[in-house]
């Protein structure tokens, strides 16, 4: 399909939100619940395909249609749904590549099992860690908000969601989650790299 979008990055401008979910519809209510709507085929889509991570995978599709819409000279004719699913599928791409590198051939038995075992407890240390760093980096009332978006299970937080969506709005809610999302994953990315180095 030839889509290049833009690597991931922080959004500078708060409106580039606004203008994706503008492109998506015919206006910001509308684009917002076609904005939910794809985010959730995206979802179902990166889960298809044997992704551990979807909803992380469908944010960073949204997130780079979004820088890749507000970038000058940006032309295209079409349905939106199709350009985001050229840029799902490159990310898609990406992901798998990423996958295999980390694929290492086993080295023996029991020895292999306890190496991979402290390798990945380490690595689940030093992400934990960096997630709770970049959460107290966050503003009370807005960490609370998220924490209370993903807390609980099922019913529960089926019923959290609606409760916050009253309290501030279903748009201003999802616009809210979109920005801190964005912001707490690249904390963590560059918290991660840190510790890599």
């Amino acid at each position: 399909m030839g889509v290049n979008p833009p690597m991931p990055g922080e959004m500078e401008d708060p409106a580039t939100l606004d203008a994706l979910l503008v492109w998506l519809g015919q206006g910001q209510y509308d684009g917002a619940t076609r904005y939910e709507e794809i985010r959730r085929r995206l979802i179902y889509l990166f889960t298809c395909r044997g992704c551990h991570t979807p909803e992380d995978l469908a944010d960073e599709t949204l997130d780079r249609t979004a820088l890749a819409i507000n970038k000058p000279g940006f032309q295209y004719q079409g349905d939106p749904v199709a350009y985001l699913h050229g840029v799902a599928q490159n990310i898609l791409h990406e992901w798998l590549r990423k996958q295999r590198r980390f694929i290492q051939e086993p080295i023996s038995g029991d020895v292999a099992d306890k190496r991979s075992w402290r390798v990945e407890q380490s690595d689940r240390e030093i992400l934990s860690s960096c997630l709770e760093n970049c959460l107290m980096k966050l503003q009370p009332e807005k960490r609370q908000v998220l924490l209370r978006y993903y807390q609980n299970d099922k019913g529960a937080k089926i019923r959290d969601r609606k409760d916050l969506a009253g309290e501030v709005g279903s748009n201003a809610l999802r616009i809210q989650l979109f920005r801190l999302r964005k912001q707490v994953r690249h904390c963590v990315e560059r918290c991660v790299r840190q510790h890599e180095m």
